[in-house]
């Protein structure tokens, strides 16, 4: 316990390897001054040999300041750690008389004294003078010229005001420059522009089928190469509405290719089957793009 190793530094009449071994005893120490360590354990803690060791211990034994006992094993005999105790009673009656040091730099410090003005600071600064006025050319345009304050110019003052700029018309007068307008361009109405509403191609309406057949809907790899097949169907020839239908019997039989099931398709082509449109639906009309995704997702809620 530090308070023992205290009761060690406090007390007199101890020689240096007494000192070192009862400070690494005290180190472990309990309330009442028990020990329980090796040997070796004490000896390397107080930086000497166990022969050493063994020496001071003796000594201390002999003063009384210390008691030892060896303890083995009752299984096998092994020896065991050793049971010191520091006679802490005796230990505190060792220590030294006060003994004044004489004065410590902190007791020298004193606050009596008037503190010194420094000669070598400097003086005060000088009062700044006022600023020069600006040159003629860099004052501000006169009071005609200026832009209307924001009171003047209306509820939207801060946004519309005339921004005035100099002008070196040859008619104006001499030295008294003339203000050009700049009207700036109008807002739009309606404030934000409204996004246009997405187009929906024929593509669209095939992988809407496959999607809502499978329950589940598809992350964009999956989706991008399933449109991507039915644009190549579409530009082909198949009609929409059949190809749509042939999308959404993949899911149940895990086909994942709609090139390979609908060339490999038994389901007759109808007969209005023809070039594809410019939308790539196959020839059928943006109404009928409409109309048969409508179908599509109406479908899929029953």
């Amino acid at each position: 316990m530090i308070q023992h190793m205290n009761l060690v530094f406090q007390a007199e009449g101890l020689s240096v390897g007494e000192g070192a071994f009862l400070m690494a005893c005290c180190n472990h120490t309990d309330a009442k001054g028990y020990v329980i360590a090796h040997m070796q354990q004490i000896a390397d803690e107080a930086h000497m040999s166990l022969r050493s060791a063994r020496d001071q211990r003796a000594k201390l034994e002999k003063r009384r300041l210390l008691k030892a006992g060896e303890r083995f094993s009752p299984k096998n005999g092994a020896q065991l750690a050793n049971l010191f105790r520091v006679n802490l009673d005796l230990l505190a009656s060792m220590k030294r008389a006060r003994t004044d040091y004489g004065p410590s730099l902190v007791e020298e410090l004193t606050f009596n004294e008037a503190p010194e003005e420094n000669p070598s600071s400097d003086p005060p600064a000088k009062s700044a003078a006022p600023p020069s006025p600006p040159p003629a050319d860099l004052a501000p345009p006169p009071a005609d010229l200026a832009p209307p304050p924001a009171d003047l110019a209306g509820a939207g003052g801060a946004k519309s005001a005339p921004l005035l700029l100099p002008s070196s018309s040859p008619s104006s007068p001499a030295g008294v420059p003339t203000a050009t307008v700049v009207t700036p361009a109008p807002e739009p109405q309606g404030g934000e522009r409204e996004a246009a509403a997405p187009e929906v191609s024929g593509a669209d309406v095939v992988v809407d089928a496959y999607v809502r057949a499978l329950g589940r809907p598809l992350v964009n790899g999956s989706r991008e190469r399933l449109r991507s097949q039915a644009v190549q169907l579409l530009a082909a020839g198949y009609p929409l509405a059949w190809l749509a239908a042939r999308a959404a019997e993949m899911p149940a039989n895990g086909w994942l290719d709609l090139v390979k099931h609908a060339e490999a398709s038994r389901v007759p082509l109808p007969g209005q089957a023809g070039p594809a449109g410019a939308d790539g639906a196959g020839g059928a009309t943006p109404e009928q793009v409409a109309a048969l995704r409508a179908q599509v997702m109406k479908g899929a809620m029953m």
